[in-house]
């Protein structure tokens, strides 16, 4: 069943949650850093005592001045919790134990936290200046004339030169989990980079200037690039230089070129009746979308037209009021209110989704091999996409919410899988019957899959399979899983990791490559660039 976590792209900070008294600083930045743009709204209130076609034609302008004025005063609240942690515990590189009690481990997770709001603010406006703005005043060195928006990037121990472009999908990750231990290493980017998609930049690694990184390449841990140079492969090798490129319209030409034409009959599909009602898609769809907002709705409505309006806009704009000290606690009340109806409204899509995902999960098949064109296979497999149509929504309002640690609780609720205690789930895919033990870390835009479909389209399988991943297992950026794979205790896969289908991965190894093989300790010194042995 596809559970896509749906993948937004810029600069990010880890869910890791060393402790869960750091929500505190969170929903305290929340708070603060909205008190700019409450002023704001009960100015242009105050500006319109009669609430005619003026005020409803400007209301968007005003609306997005607010948005800009949350997400910039949310930085500097953030910026001010960034500098008191890290005058009580200076952010530094090295090799740390994966320890709450570790205080460098404990830090890093807290300055992911502190940076994770206005980050997320940033992103959800899309405006690319704006979120290099944000990026770059809370740590990452980087010059505004780089192109950062379609790539996820750590958000400390960056720097990035001028000109830079940065391919879609592409990780720039100055971090990496490996059993026990947490490396920490500052990435350098020079200037006039092209970094191409689905790239991983390891930590550690100097990209001299000029350099070009075809797709998909990988970096090991402290690699370096030599300028003017191009690479590709995982890990990066160099094949050449940039003057290699003589005759860009030769390029342009082989890229361009007319390949087989295709008729019309060729591209047509052949559809058949569904045995799962298309009624139950329309409904339910409904039910997990539309009705998820009509208990906070009613609840916003009452909280603007009863609390907000009558106790702050109706009241003039004047000094008089600071000197209230019920003024200031109404509007600290204000953010805390609508975090709670905004927190309701994820709890009614995953209730709903929860009572209709019992009856698809209850008609759909049990695990193994199904022939797509057997009528009763068939059957079963049409409830079985029905349950990944119910999923979709719930797992991208979790997700690209403020309050990803939620989806740990949304998926063993749900009973599409069993998360354990600790477990990190970043920025990524993860199926049904997708289960982690404690502990557990799956990094941004892995894949972890129940299923894949064998043979020629048409006449094809399904192979219908769940995963199990044992206590602290680390999966780090960009790994996958294919169905039946099982993963022992204090295991890790390297970035780019993947196993194939039924793949027994054994208990306390390092494990890299397609398909995953258990690396040796000189290939693990190697790759690790000799910061860490695996012991």
């Amino acid at each position: 069943m596809s559970i896509p976590a749906s993948i937004r792209e810029g600069p990010r900070t880890t869910n890791t949650l060393a402790k869960k008294g750091y929500i505190i600083h969170y929903i305290a930045i929340m708070v603060l850093g909205a008190q700019p743009a409450l002023l704001w709204l009960w100015y242009c209130w105050q500006l319109f005592p009669i609430k005619n076609l003026l005020f409803y034609s400007l209301f968007p302008l005003l609306f997005f001045i607010d948005l800009v004025i949350l997400i910039l005063g949310s930085l500097v609240v953030a910026k001010i919790f960034l500098i008191f942690a890290n005058l009580f515990h200076n952010p530094k590189e090295g090799v740390f134990d994966i320890s709450k009690k570790d205080k460098d481990y404990a830090s890093w997770s807290l300055r992911a936290v502190i940076r994770k709001w206005p980050l997320w603010l940033a992103r959800q406006l899309s405006l690319p200046s704006l979120e290099k703005l944000v990026t770059k005043f809370l740590g990452v060195k980087l010059s505004f004339s780089s192109s950062i928006h379609e790539a996820w990037i750590d958000s400390e121990f960056v720097q990035i030169g001028k000109n830079v472009k940065l391919g879609q999908g592409c990780i720039i990750a100055s971090n990496l989990l490996v059993k026990k231990k947490l490396i920490i290493k500052k990435v350098v980017i020079g200037d006039n980079v092209i970094v191409g998609a689905h790239c991983v930049i390891s930590a550690g690694t100097v990209i001299a200037s000029n350099a070009v990184l075809h797709s998909n390449t990988m970096t090991t841990i402290n690699q370096q690039l030599k300028a003017n140079s191009l690479y590709q492969g995982a890990p990066a090798n160099a094949y050449g230089d940039i003057n290699l490129i003589k005759d860009k319209k030769l390029i342009e030409k082989q890229i361009f070129k007319h390949g087989k034409k295709y008729s019309e009959e060729d591209l047509r599909t052949h559809g058949k009746e569904l045995s799962v009602p298309f009624f139950f898609y329309v409904i339910s769809g409904f039910t997990i979308v539309g009705f998820s907002f009509i208990i906070p709705g009613f609840l916003f409505f009452l909280s603007l037209y009863g609390f907000l309006i009558p106790t702050i806009f109706n009241n003039p704009f004047t000094l008089i009021l600071f000197s209230d000290w019920s003024f200031y606690i109404a509007m600290l009340l204000i953010p805390l209110i609508l975090i709670g109806i905004y927190l309701l409204h994820l709890f009614c899509v995953i209730l709903f989704t929860r009572w209709w995902y019992k009856l698809a999960d209850e008609r759909g098949p049990s695990q193994g091999i199904f022939d797509r064109d057997m009528e009763i296979s068939s059957t079963k497999l049409d409830y079985y996409h029905f349950g990944s149509f119910l999923m979709k929504y719930p797992i991208f309002a979790v997700s690209r919410s403020p309050f990803p640690w939620i989806l740990n609780w949304e998926l063993n609720f749900i009973r599409s899988n069993k998360i354990g205690k600790g477990t990190v789930l970043e920025e990524t895919f993860i199926h049904s019957h997708v289960n982690f033990g404690k502990n557990c870390y799956l990094g941004t835009s892995s894949h972890m899959t129940n299923h894949v479909v064998d043979g020629v389209y048409g006449e094809e399988n399904l192979t219908f399979v769940g995963i199990e991943i044992d206590d602290h297992s680390i999966l780090n950026v960009v790994t996958g899983g294919l169905p039946g794979t099982e993963m022992g205790k204090y295991s890790t896969f390297l970035p780019g990791a993947t196993t194939i289908k039924y793949d027994k991965i054994g208990n306390n190894g390092i494990y890299g490559g397609f398909p995953a093989k258990k690396l040796s300790k000189q290939e693990i010194f190697y790759f690790l660039g000799g910061e860490y042995d695996g012991e």
